[in-house]
């Protein structure tokens, strides 16, 4: 080893650090640390200098401040320690961005929802760490939460009352009470509508998408697009509006972890108002991921966002402070996605249970800072618990209203369940029935309401299905994408459709 140079090992969220660099800046060598995969940062609530250079003294060259990235994905590979503090070099939204305070992190902290609301039914234990949005290490760097002591693992919803649930991490501590609530009839109802008649099925592909957009194939190296689509289907045209980025992070293989990698799986969309919301995973197998908002009343371009590692550096300050990221949370299959003017809405389900007397888990998350509010638990049955309805997939629309969608394969039917919040009560009641299957090949990929017109937009991989809420069948749509529609919604007179590979949101005027 050189005179003047040491290497200097530590851990932080599991990563070793691989190893020092000698850094140059004033004349001064700086140690500093360095890893091999990237950590994930999570930004706390204060507004800190960004600087391009570190030295043993501390930072120089101020040229922006956090205030425009706090809520972006937030990864670092680099710190130094200085007499002003530690200094880390950070990622956002995978663009190097600059050197950063640590105290600019949250530090040994856990985030929690608010409260947590389960409804009566001893078949269902809620997993307590689905309430955790963030937990963080003297560094501020993300913990995973399983790693997280917890003073009780699950609760069961058998027994009504409140139970406080305690969270730990080294300093970090953090709390929720946990209540059941005491109405066991809660979530029964009776399933009585007539169906209306439906379409004959028709067939299509089994398994993921079969195409892709111009450029996301490896002969094109997964570049960006620079055209638009216009696709007819018969009665409705979808039109692009964004094409979204690869990651919202650091790519493949770059991350320690699976917090730290934004993309490349889209599950379901939201519009409300402009805002754009799709939830993102690392593997169709994840049960925990990201939403990922994108404000279209600021990002008028259709390209750019695709670009946020090679745009121009005010442009990507503008982009960044306009896309929105949550932390690392419980979001299930995340197709059930609806939204209001304050809060997103996951019905966070498990879309490989077929049937089931389980509960199932509403996440309420704040916009303003994408983390989980409060949490609900929902359950309908039919008549009592021989005859569940374990919804896959389901809309929101305002705050207290949940439209479901449940396929009665016994019956060759779909039915159309709307659910009303009173206080921390939701009671359903089914409004519609068709008699069809719709598709073969396919489970249902996109569930939207359209409030203006009182009916359902219902996807399957590249088709489209219009029916009344009373389940009266209104039309079918064919695009031939042989790509899969990832989220529907439906935002004042614009439906919004979501395509896989790459990630695209096309919209089309609703009738």
């Amino acid at each position: 080893m050189k005179k003047g140079k040491r290497i200097v090992l530590t851990f932080v969220a599991s990563a070793a650090l691989v190893g020092s660099f000698l850094a140059m800046n004033q004349g001064k060598s700086v140690d500093a640390k360095s890893y091999s995969k990237a950590v994930t940062k999570i930004a706390g609530n204060g507004n800190y200098a960004i600087y391009h250079n570190v030295s043993s003294k501390g930072p120089s060259g101020k040229f922006t401040s956090t205030k425009y990235f706090k809520h972006g994905q937030i990864q670092s590979k680099k710190y130094v320690s200085t007499k002003k503090g530690n200094f880390w070099n950070i990622i956002v939204d995978g663009r190097n961005v600059g050197w950063v305070s640590q105290n600019f992190f949250a530090r040994n902290q856990i985030s929690v929802a608010n409260d947590v609301s389960l409804v009566h039914n001893s078949n269902y234990s809620f997993p307590t760490r689905d309430a955790i949005n963030y937990v963080t290490d003297s560094q501020g760097t993300a913990i995973n939460p399983d790693r997280v002591s917890v003073s009780r693992g699950s609760i069961n919803s058998g027994q009504s009352g409140t139970t406080k649930v305690e969270y730990s991490y080294g300093k970090a501590k953090a709390s929720v009470n946990v209540t059941v609530r005491s109405d066991k009839n809660e979530g029964i109802a009776s399933a009585d509508v007539s169906a209306k008649k439906g379409p004959k099925a028709v067939h299509t592909w089994n398994g993921g998408s079969k195409g892709s957009s111009r450029n996301w194939n490896r002969a094109h190296g997964y570049r960006s697009e620079t055209s638009s689509n216009s696709y007819n289907g018969g009665g409705i045209t979808l039109r692009t509006r964004l094409y979204q980025p690869r990651f919202v992070s650091l790519g493949y293989g770059q991350s320690a972890d699976a917090m730290g990698q934004v993309g490349v799986i889209p599950e379901g969309i939201t519009v409300n108002n402009g805002v754009f919301t799709a939830s993102m995973y690392t593997s169709s197998g994840d049960s925990r991921g990201r939403l990922v908002s994108y404000n279209l009343n600021a990002l008028k371009s259709k390209y750019a966002a695709q670009n946020l590692t090679t745009m121009g550096w005010s442009t990507f300050k503008s982009y960044a402070n306009n896309i929105k990221v949550s932390p690392y949370i419980k979001l299930g299959h995340g197709q059930s996605l609806g939204s209001s003017a304050s809060y997103i809405y996951v019905l966070a389900n498990n879309n490989k249970t077929a049937n089931s007397t389980a509960s199932e888990e509403i996440m309420q998350v704040r916009k303003s800072d994408m983390k989980i509010n409060k949490i609900w638990t929902v359950k309908t049955w039919n008549g009592g618990s021989d005859y569940p309805r374990y919804f896959h997939n389901a809309t929101f629309v305002g705050d207290n209203t949940m439209y479901a969608l449940f396929h009665n394969g016994g019956r060759h039917s779909y039915e159309y369940w709307k659910l009303t919040r009173s206080g921390d009560t939701w009671t359903p009641e089914e409004v519609g029935s068709t008699q069809s299957d719709f598709v073969t090949g396919s489970p249902v990929q996109g569930f939207a309401y359209d409030s203006n017109h009182n009916q359902f937009y219902i996807g399957f991989n590249d088709y489209i299905f219009r029916v009344g809420e009373n389940g009266s069948y209104e039309g079918r749509y064919h695009f031939n994408t042989k790509r899969e529609i990832e989220g529907l919604s439906v935002s004042g007179s614009t439906l919004y459709t979501e395509l896989a590979q790459r990630a695209e949101l096309l919209t089309a005027k609703t009738k």
